[in-house]
Parts: structure tokens; sequence; C-alpha cells
């Protein structure tokens, strides 16, 4: 019987170890740690270039935000460029839109990232500053990214920051990646 745990604990390390190393291979987007409070924090983001495109209710029955913008980091650019993946994906959802953006790599925007092929796909800055975040872990879905809106508006008024803009939802993982391993989150701009 122990044999059989200790081949299930090496099994769950593995596999542990693996996600960790696959999940290390994306770029992500760069901030600063400038207060940290459980799963709340306060970040520095540096600007950032990211590809995004918008949705209304009778498109997301035809098309997929996420599709368009993969597309494009596949080559359906004027340059016919591939281009990695990076974490996270931003979006945010209101009654009537749909808005999704990946972070285009330092490199592909330091070089200056090729022009999306599909005019629904744009490229645009995000500009940096300081932005209030609650991390939070399983499947999200429409339910829980609201608790979490809910639970980072709290915390923000209870530390008496200002806010600027919409809340962004963050995803950093695949699909497939295990609910226990996955990282969401939900980020608001503050104002200095």
């Amino acid at each position: 019987m122990s044999k059989i745990i200790l081949v299930t604990f090496a099994i769950l390390a593995l596999c542990t170890t693996v996600y960790m190393v696959s999940f290390n291979e994306y770029e992500t987007a760069d901030y600063k740690v400038v207060t940290e409070d459980g799963s709340f924090e306060v970040r520095d983001y540096k600007p950032m270039l990211l590809v995004s495109t918008t949705m209304d209710g009778s498109e997301m029955r035809n098309d997929s935000a996420f599709g368009r913008l993969f597309r494009y980091i596949s080559g359906s650019n004027e340059d016919r460029q591939k281009i990695a993946m990076t974490s996270p994906v931003f979006s945010t959802n209101s009654d009537s839109k749909f808005w999704m953006s990946f972070v285009v790599p330092k490199d592909v925007a330091n070089e200056g990232a090729p022009k999306p092929m599909d005019e629904r796909v744009k490229l645009e800055e995000m500009k940096g500053g300081k932005f209030a975040a609650y991390r939070y872990s399983g499947y999200s879905n429409y339910s829980k990214n609201e608790k979490a809106k809910q639970k980072l508006m709290e915390w923000v008024k209870e530390k008496g920051y200002k806010t600027k803009g919409e809340i962004l939802s963050a995803g950093y993982d695949a699909p497939g990646t295990p609910a226990r391993f996955r990282r969401n989150e939900v980020l608001i701009k503050l104002v200095k």
C-alpha cells in the first residue's frame, strides 16, 4: 500500500513540474508588485502593446474573439509572421460588447508589430501605471468572475484607492490546465 502512495506522489510531483515548466514558457505582462495583501496586490505595469478585438452580441454567435486574435499570431498579418503566445489574455464584458486582447511579445513590439489582416483586429497601447489586482484559482466562469470583481472593489474601497476605467479580467492558462493550477485575475487601474 505504501508503494502505491509513494508512486502516486511521485507522479503528481512530476505532473506539477511538467506543468510549471510549460507554464513558464509564455512571456507575461511586465509588472512589479508594489503592495501585497493575501490574494490582493497593487502592481506597477509597464506600458505594453496589445492586439485586440471587440464583438457585439450578434457576432458572439458567429465568431470568436480568441479565434481572431489567435489567427493574427498564427500569421494572419501583413508580414505573415508567427508570433509567440503570451499571458495573460485580457478581457472585459459589458451588456453589449465583449473586448479581448493578447499582449504582443516585447521583441515583436520593439521591432514593429505587423498590421492585422482582419480589420476587426487592432494594435493598441495599454498605458502603464498602478493597478489593483485580485487573484483566484479554478475554472473561471461569469459568476466566479463577478464575485472576484466584487471582492476587488470592496478591497479597493477599504484601502481608500480611487479607480479609473473598467475592471479587466485576466486569464493565464491554456484550456487543458487542471483547475487547481489555474491563475485568474481581475484588475482595475488606480488613480494616483
